[in-house]
């Protein structure tokens, strides 16, 4: 059996995380493979490679790194040609920081076994976490080519069209994994969040709910309901999904960095500045949370704090579009308004769907004389609320150009 690194994606506020799943199915036959392997050792021919594949994969579940290497080595000391044993060293050095050595044995591998889907779609999992997102696709098409009904590797797919900002693709693929497995409950999950990005609030909840449905103690589906219904105003069931989600796992610092930014949004000062608190604690280097704090600094009056938090996100993650954003209203509100205009600027160039950033940016060309541009930016702003169903901003923003109108 070769080993088969799967990956999961779960998302907080448009941040994509990853975190491994075993592959449940083929934990009891790892396992007992070991075990028998063990009580045959005696009766086994220790010239065989495959025993020490067998012996190195039960170790290997069982936590033995040190000695699943040694097995695998073993395996292709007797079988320098053991395309098996170069992906499961693949992994292994993978897994240890050794990127590039790992790259080395999978391709070694694929030389050995050109048509062995598994390491294809290993490959395609290294070169995602490497950045290599054309590379990872392109691996998976091969596995996909090899075995058509890979159900993970859809999956997979789909994680990396999702973050490449290919939506439409992403819930293609996801569709494709959950006809072939209607109780993929990570699937519900992953294209609940592609939904939400379409601004598809009902059906991402109905996914959301699907997912739950199929496994009621993942946390991570509850924080992400949670904030799909509280894009949908329901903030009490919003609430309750938090609260859920951080039963279910104490140290979910996303969950905590949700309910805060709930807290924020309903004037809840206190409550959402120790949520953003706690999820910092737990995960010192989410610069969501630091830009979100860094919000609630600035309308607590400490500016200084604000603009520290802020710069420690921009740090974490230049890309932050919310930073940039959330950094300008400072800067206009400090009349600093080219500083300002440059932070919108950035965070729109970032984000060119982001609708806040827009209706900042119009707000602020007020003050400039800029009457064209500030219609311009608050009908974009209006135009993208509406798309993603955000109806309260959206008709905000249609009243502000009113009242610009008839001045």
């Amino acid at each position: 059996m070769k080993i088969s690194k799967l990956t999961s994606l779960v998302f907080v506020l448009g941040a994509i995380l990853y975190s491994s799943k075993v592959d449940a199915k083929n934990v009891p036959n790892i396992l007992e493979s070991g075990r028998e392997s063990r009580l045959l050792l005696v009766q086994v021919n220790s010239q065989d490679p495959k025993f020490y594949i067998k012996r190195g994969e039960a170790r290997l579940e069982s936590g033995d790194v040190k000695g699943a290497l040694e097995d695998f080595n073993q395996a292709l000391r007797l079988n320098p040609n053991d395309a098996e044993a170069y992906n499961n060293i693949g992994i292994i050095r993978f897994q240890s920081g050794d990127k590039k050595g790992a790259m080395e044995y999978l391709n070694k591998s694929l030389r050995l076994d050109p048509n062995d889907a598994v390491v294809y779609s290993n490959r395609g999992d290294f070169r995602n976490e490497l950045e290599d997102v054309k590379g990872a696709i392109e691996d998976y098409n091969q596995a996909l080519r090899l075995n058509p009904k890979y159900i993970e590797v859809y999956h997979r797919r789909g994680n990396v069209r999702l973050k490449s900002e290919d939506v439409k693709g992403a819930i293609e693929d996801y569709n494709q994994a959950l006809r072939l497995n209607p109780k993929y409950a990570v699937a519900y999950n992953n294209r609940g969040f592609a939904r939400r990005q379409l601004g598809d609030n009902k059906g991402a909840i109905e996914d959301f709910n699907q997912a739950l449905l199929l496994d009621p103690n993942e946390a991570v589906a509850y924080g992400n309901r949670g904030f799909s219904r509280f894009q949908s105003r329901d903030k009490k069931g919003a609430m309750e999904d938090f609260n859920q989600a951080l039963r279910l796992n104490p140290k979910y610092a996303e969950a905590y960095y949700f309910r805060g930014y709930m807290q924020f949004e309903s004037g809840n000062v206190k409550e959402a500045m120790e949520d953003l608190n706690q999820s910092l604690l737990l995960n010192p280097k989410y610069a969501e949370a630091y830009a979100g704090r860094g919000a609630i600094r600035f309308k607590s009056g400490d500016k200084k704090g604000a603009m520290e938090d802020l710069k420690q996100a921009l740090l974490l993650n230049p890309k932050n579009a919310e930073a940039y954003a959330i950094r300008g209203s400072i800067q206009f509100e400090l009349k600093n308004i080219k500083e300002a205009m440059e932070d919108f600027n950035q965070s729109l160039l970032l984000n060119p769907k982001y609708a806040e950033a827009y209706f900042m940016r119009g707000t602020a060309l007020v003050l400039s004389g800029d009457m064209k541009g500030t219609i311009k930016d608050l009908q974009k702003a209006s135009e993208l609320f509406q798309q993603q169903g955000k109806i309260a901003e959206y008709q905000k923003t249609l009243d502000l150009i009113q009242q610009i109108n008839n001045r």
